[in-house]
């Protein structure tokens, strides 16, 4: 690859773009030893993602070539810069400044388990990075793992669970799971080197019991929240007795039960498939929920009451927040994956924080068709603002990058793919490179993206 510094000095003596040449400057927020100087260079303007590596390889001087990805203008250039400046009507002489971030390499799948029943939900059981996670299943337990092996598995109903969240501590993890039976089932974990499960406890509405099939537990550990095909959104307290601790020995005591909801929240018309509380730093007191209805709603705990009905055009399996900004993603029924730009004025009382009352907003960002069939779940990353991940039926695991969702940086076929692939149901990162995938055979999958700063 021929490649020209641009003598800004002079008109003459060196080449000028055109003839199929480009302008570029390459510039990266990588650590120091990817830096590159910050000059403008003149290519060959058929370059694209694998020729932009070469010139930028050339440029840090690194031994073993390493491939990078390129964003213009905060969006993966997927052409050649000779096809960018065409598309978007820019003469050659405009300069390119391209972004070089480390591009991902071939994820490893190992197998973790095959459970007899589908896997329903998987979520981690530690702070970030964990290499604690759970498991629950259609048939009513939850499976423990550390790491690649499995610890334990304890029976939380006799009816399948579906939805499940937890909360780290400092001896294990609370958690609870959205059960078939119309409860929400609570139970304290013990890990380490002999884990534990405490008493279970069952939480119901008094309203005539229908499946639950999302959960949620707010960061404090206070409240608990769960909906489903009821409709409405269910939140209890959180009692002493709601995550006892693991019995040091014997059997584990029957299983205890909390009838009374502290408050119900009516509005939605289709089923609950999706449940978060605002964290305190970004949405303070509120509770959202996603459903078949095509709506996210936002809720004040404290008031006990909606404040945002926000439509997003498709049925909503699943959402999730972005950890450092005000941004929401979604998954669909018919495989899209949509990003959303939550809109809202400063909170009066949490510094930092946005409040979400009837004034915010929720414009669309972006939306892709990302699988072929339903996208069953999407979960960002808390570790890497930039990293989505989304499992759908077409039996792939897809990593995202909202600066584009056009193209997903990865697609990873996950089990059985025919004659027909087998439904990827859930997904949960456990670090910035690792993932864990439930599928409708049972199979619990772990998922290692590598970068090539790992090299």
């Amino acid at each position: 690859v021929l490649v020209y510094i641009r003598d800004m000095s002079s008109s003459s003596g060196m080449p000028k773009p055109g003839g199929g040449e480009a302008l570029v400057v390459f510039f990266t927020k990588l650590p120091e030893k990817f830096q590159v100087p910050e000059e403008e260079l003149v290519i060959p303007a058929n370059l694209e993602r694998f020729g932009l590596s070469e010139v930028v390889n050339r440029l840090i001087g690194h031994e073993q070539p390493i491939p990078f990805d390129f964003l213009v203008e905060g969006e993966f250039l997927r052409s050649s810069v000779g096809t960018y400046l065409e598309v978007h009507k820019l003469s050659a002489e405009k300069v390119l400044r391209l972004e070089f971030v480390l591009a991902l390499r071939e994820p490893e799948q190992s197998s973790v388990d095959e459970a007899p029943e589908w896997i329903s939900s998987v979520v981690a059981l530690e702070a970030y990075p964990s290499t604690w996670f759970a498991a629950t299943l259609y048939d009513g337990t939850v499976r423990i793992y550390e790491g690649s092996e499995m610890r334990l598995s304890t029976r939380l109903s006799d009816h399948g669970l579906a939805g499940v969240a937890a909360l780290p501590t400092s001896r294990g993890s609370q958690l609870v799971a959205a059960c078939q039976d119309g409860t929400l089932r609570a139970c304290a974990l013990q890990c380490g080197r002999s884990p534990k499960a405490g008493a279970v406890a069952s939480l119901a509405p008094s309203a005539p019991p229908k499946a639950m099939q999302a959960a949620a537990l707010s960061e404090d550990g206070t409240l608990l929240a769960a909906g489903g095909w009821s409709t409405e959104v269910f939140v209890w307290n959180a009692e002493p007795e709601t995550f006892s601790d693991p019995e040091t020995g014997g059997k584990r005591k029957a299983p205890a039960n909390q009838a009374q909801a502290k408050f119900t929240l009516p509005g939605h018309s289709q089923v609950v498939t999706a449940l978060s509380f605002g964290r305190k730093e970004q949405f303070p007191f509120t509770l959202l929920s996603g459903s078949w209805d095509c709506s996210i709603r936002v809720w004040d705990v404290a008031a006990a009451s909606g404040v945002c009905n926000w439509p997003v055009a498709r049925a909503v399996t699943s959402f999730t927040m972005n950890p450092s900004m005000p941004q929401l993603a979604t998954s669909h029924e018919d495989g899209h994956v949509s990003l959303w730009d939550i809109r809202a004025s400063p909170h009066v009382s949490v510094a930092g924080a946005l409040s979400l009352d009837a004034s915010a907003g929720l414009p669309l960002l972006a939306a892709q068709v990302t699988h072929q069939r339903m996208a069953q779940q999407v979960a960002w990353c808390n570790e890497d603002a930039n990293r989505l991940a989304s499992v759908g039926h077409d039996g792939h695991l897809c990593i995202l990058d909202p600066r584009c969702l056009r193209m997903p940086l990865q697609a990873v076929p996950v089990g059985k793919q025919v004659p027909t692939p087998n439904k990827l149901l859930c997904v949960a990162w456990l670090s910035k490179d690792t993932l864990v995938v439930g599928a409708s055979d049972g199979k619990v999958s772990r998922i290692s993206l590598q970068s090539e700063s790992e090299m």
